[in-house]
């Protein structure tokens, strides 16, 4: 998982001088969780897409405190990656759960709906706060009550735990727990490799995809989206006996698939080509699109074989205006 969440909640401070106060604190964090791994804050959508005009004080933003400081700070806070919403569609099973879920926590004696801490629970990663309130000096908030619909329509209730940090050294415990995720991800990514021809007997898994998984490893947010996808391609080379391959077809088992442009291969094509396990290089041109992920592969209409030759982030290609 390398993205966290910002807690919502934990804004604005009571006063501006407390703003000023811990804010560089804040920025720190994010600066520390970056090292760890974790790459993008995601933000409430009625944030926006950014936190330069997030209330921070009565009558005082980010905006406005960036102004009064130094020109480090600003440049640290600018490296600084956000995203919304909470949860993207590149998580549909935590966004379907989230749809079917509210959550919520005791502050002052009101009970808020706690948007960000529960997209932290679902996705199982870090939330971080403003120290704004001493029920954010921890680094897990607990009562956290967790309201969901589950799929035979029953109504549960139950308590909660989340991973947070305001203050570095609530960071720093999290350390050991994020490494064993990152080794758990790499050996998931293995057993998948090994598995493949048991999982996907219609398909040849060729090219970078060995590297990818058996020694960089598939962010765990991956694994859902990668074996459905696989497992949708496995199902049309299952089917495909004769003819040609099509993307029409292809979209009927649920598979979004497209080509690259003649400008996108014509600079970037070397990217797409991939060694067959004969060790011939091929042009991976078709591509299918799920979130963040690309998986190329190649057609072989002649002996009706789909080989996939790359899975991972979105390759260089030419943009027009």
């Amino acid at each position: 998982m390398d993205i966290y969440i910002f807690n919502e909640l934990s804004s604005p401070f009571a006063t501006i001088t407390e703003a000023k106060e811990h804010l560089a604190t804040f920025i720190n964090i994010c600066f520390k969780a970056r090292q760890l791994g974790f790459k993008a804050l995601h933000l409430h959508e009625n944030i926006g897409k950014s936190l330069y005009d997030l209330p921070i004080a009565p009558d005082y933003t980010i905006s406005q405190w960036l102004q009064d400081s130094e020109e480090d700070v600003k440049n640290q806070f600018r490296e600084i990656i956000t995203k919304t919403p909470l949860i993207t569609d590149d998580y549909p099973f935590e966004k379907e759960r989230n749809e079917r879920s509210e959550f919520q926590i005791e502050i002052n004696h009101q009970t808020p709906f706690a948007d960000g801490l529960g997209a932290a629970y679902l996705l199982e990663t870090l939330c971080v706060s403003f120290f704004s309130h001493d029920l954010w000096d921890t680094d897990e908030i607990k009562n956290v009550e967790h309201y969901y619909l589950t799929e035979d329509g029953s109504d549960v209730a139950k308590e909660i735990a989340v991973k947070h940090a305001s203050k570095p050294a609530h960071l720093a415990k999290h350390q050991a727990w994020f490494e064993q995720k990152k080794r758990e991800s790499l050996q998931k990514s293995q057993d998948l490799w090994k598995r493949r021809k048991e999982f996907f007997p219609h398909l040849v898994l060729c090219g970078e995809v060995e590297k990818q998984l058996t020694h960089l490893g598939i962010q765990s947010k991956f694994f859902d989206q990668i074996i459905e996808k696989l497992k949708q391609l496995n199902e049309y080379a299952q089917n495909w006996q004769n003819g040609s391959y099509t993307d029409q077809v292809a979209k009927q088992y649920g598979l979004n698939v497209s080509g690259e442009s003649e400008g996108t291969l014509k600079k970037y094509g070397r990217q797409r080509k991939f060694r067959l396990p004969n060790k011939k290089k091929e042009l991976f041109e078709k591509h299918i699109k799920t979130g963040d992920l690309r998986f190329h592969f190649y057609p072989n209409e002649e002996s009706h074989t789909i080989y996939v030759g790359y899975i991972g982030s979105h390759l260089s290609t030419v943009k027009y205006k």
